[in-house]
């Protein structure tokens, strides 16, 4: 009893002090595409990796992301992420490097809600502009999948199953390994569950129908460094099925309302193949290419009413040169994109589009205080033009203090449905222009000792030429301008070596600057607690708990019916508890409980979220 009113004291005392986050020394790739020690970057970079996942017993891409991600109903269902108050759009995803949004989609976005984490070592979220390293959809940031690989055995197998509320059933197994020059990792995964109603119990159309949907994933990748020549290869496939409720119930089909025929499948494919070369004791080159396939398609009763299929081919050539405090990195990226979509109110469309990148990273480290990096990326496409965006920053390591600032400028390219779908309600515009942006930040972490440490950042972007939707013309035009500004910190300590806690706040202020309007499902005040105990060296608690403030969003009455595109919804907290118990040094048992004060709320509107909910089950590591 003693031990635990310890525990919730020193708890409720971090929070009183705000004590902060450990600076870290971990290596991500992110930022510049190549290794680099996190506290050399002028920006602000979140590292999610395996040991969080199976702290928190989570199982999803979205889940991982955190608050910015949001999902209309249970795993399986579309999840929108927003990073620095951009669009969903905005942010770029990434598999290991690879390029995933969906070419296909209405404005090229990809949905974070159908990605389990089985396969994944860890997750980097780049917070903030980064297309003069990768490119179009840079604007708000970046969200890199990396897969496992390698490690210290040669042969590492693993297992996890579970089972959970709404008959849900998952698991993966998988072996990692290192041995002779090689490196692999190989896994699969399911998920199923039936899911719960997503249409939200105040409407009158709610009928309890729930929403199943399922998961199945296979992921492999291999590397062998011979020395002077490395090759390496990679392989993921991924099948989706969803069932999900309309927006055009009723006689005049204009409501919010359970339909229990509707259902979307979707798959992903993708390889890739490379081989690198070292060119001295300071020089790398590397050669890559792959493709990403893409299909999805929606049924009613049994019978399709659209489909969309992407083609993504491409190939890369990069140039690496690091030497002492400099390090450069140059390449040139092609990539090949067709599209085939036959929408339910539109003409069947099948457009294709070359593009061409090329671009230029550098940093240099003087005498381990100050780090400079650059960075420029001239893109070419073939159907509306050329964009130049570039990027610098700095950052100054002073003892317990670490100061950076960075300026960066980004694009978003209109996607090919955007510029050439035809329908009765809307005509391509060939001429839509890349919204483009310009972004700084200044920020600091403070390290006060060893296991305490707080940090802050002000940031602020501008976003010209926004494609909207104009419905006296018919077509989407460039008309919209964005104004967000936003301030972030943290605060982070490890109590004792079994206990620590971690407080996070986001203030965000984005803005349509013609309309002078909030941007929907942006959130000016956003809180995250993560809290993890460990009173043994067997038992593990993890408790996370988030509050989402108020924002616009798109909303519907009780009846059901459409009422604002850009109305105020109420905000929300929502908390999960998890618990690890170590059977041994191979297995462990574990639990885990969503929602849980069992809070009912909608994120986005119109979509009730998941209520209380339980997992339990185990995992090995041999």
């Amino acid at each position: 009893m003693r031990h635990t009113l310890k525990i919730a004291a020193l708890l409720l005392s971090s929070l009183v002090a705000l004590p902060a986050y450990a600076q870290s020394d971990e290596i991500v790739v992110t930022a510049t595409r190549t290794p680099t020690p996190l506290a050399q970057l002028p920006a602000r970079i979140e590292v999610i990796n395996r040991d969080d996942f199976e702290a928190r017993s989570i199982t999803t891409l979205a889940e991982a992301v955190g608050s910015t991600a949001v999902q209309g109903g249970g795993a399986g269902q579309q999840s929108s992420v927003f990073l620095r108050g951009a669009n969903s759009k905005h942010a770029l995803a990434l598999f290991d490097g690879i390029r995933l949004n969906d070419s296909a989609g209405p404005n090229a976005a990809y949905d974070f809600g159908q990605d389990t984490l089985g396969a994944i070592q860890r997750v980097e979220v780049l917070r903030g502009p980064a297309s003069s390293i990768y490119g179009s959809d840079a604007v708000g940031g970046v969200v890199n999948i990396i897969p496992r690989r390698g490690g210290e055995q040669a042969f590492a197998p693993f297992l996890e199953l579970a089972v959970g509320s709404f008959e849900t059933v998952r698991g993966f197994a998988g072996a990692a390994g290192a041995t002779n020059g090689f490196e692999y990792g190989v896994s699969g995964e399911f998920l199923e569950t039936e899911g719960f109603d997503a249409v939200p119990e105040r409407i009158v159309t709610h009928t309890g129908d729930e929403d199943s949907s399922s998961i199945s994933t296979f992921t492999a990748s291999v590397r062998h460094d011979g020395g002077v020549f490395a090759f390496d290869a990679l392989v993921r496939a991924r099948e989706t099925e969803a069932e999900y409720d309309t927006f055009s119930g009723g006689a005049f089909f204009d409501l919010r309302a359970d339909d229990s025929d509707l259902e979307n499948e979707s798959s992903q494919r993708l390889w890739r193949l490379g081989a690198e070369m070292e060119g001295g004791s300071a020089l790398n080159f590397r050669l890559s290419g792959g493709q990403v396939l893409s299909q999805r398609g929606e049924t009613d009763s049994g019978f399709q009413t659209s489909a969309a299929e992407s083609d993504r081919t491409f190939a890369d050539l990069v140039a690496t040169y690091a030497h002492g405090p400099v390090t450069l990195t140059s390449g040139v990226a092609f990539e090949r994109n067709e599209i085939e979509t036959q929408p339910q109110f539109a003409n069947p469309l099948s457009v294709g589009e070359d593009q061409v990148g090329v671009y230029a990273i550098g940093q240099y480290a003087f005498n381990n205080v100050l780090t400079a990096t650059g960075s420029i990326r001239w893109d070419d496409y073939d159907q509306f033009g050329a964009r130049t965006t570039y990027g610098a920053g700095i950052v100054a390591n002073l003892a317990s203090l670490r100061l950076f600032a960075s300026y960066a400028t980004a694009f978003k390219a209109p996607s090919l449905s955007e510029r050439f779908e035809q329908s009765f309600f809307n005509i391509g515009n060939p001429d839509l222009e890349a919204e483009e942006s310009q972004s700084w930040e200044i920020g600091a972490d403070w390290t006060l000792n060893p296991t305490l440490t707080l940090g802050a950042s002000y940031y602020q972007t501008r976003i010209d030429n926004m494609i909207n939707y104009n419905f006296g013309l018919l077509q989407n035009v460039n008309v919209d301008e964005a104004e967000i500004d936003g301030a972030e910190a943290y605060v982070e300590t490890a109590l004792t070596d079994w206990a620590s806690i971690r407080l996070a706040y986001a203030w965000t202020d984005a803005r349509d600057a013609i309309a002078d309007r909030p941007l929907t499902r942006r959130p000016e005040h956003a809180l995250m607690l993560d809290a993890r105990v460990s009173p043994t060296e067997r038992l593990a608690f993890s408790l996370s708990w988030d509050y989402v403030g108020e924002r616009t969003d798109v909303t519907y009455s009780d009846a059901g019916a459409f009422i604002s595109s850009n109305r105020e919804v109420d905000g929300f907290h929502v908390g999960a508890l998890a618990a690890t118990y170590k059977l041994d040094d191979r297995a462990e048992v574990f639990a885990r409980i969503d929602n849980l004060t069992d809070e009912t709320y909608e994120q986005p509107a119109a979509f009730a979220a998941s209520p209380r909910a339980g997992t339990i089950g185990v995992r090995a590591r041999f």
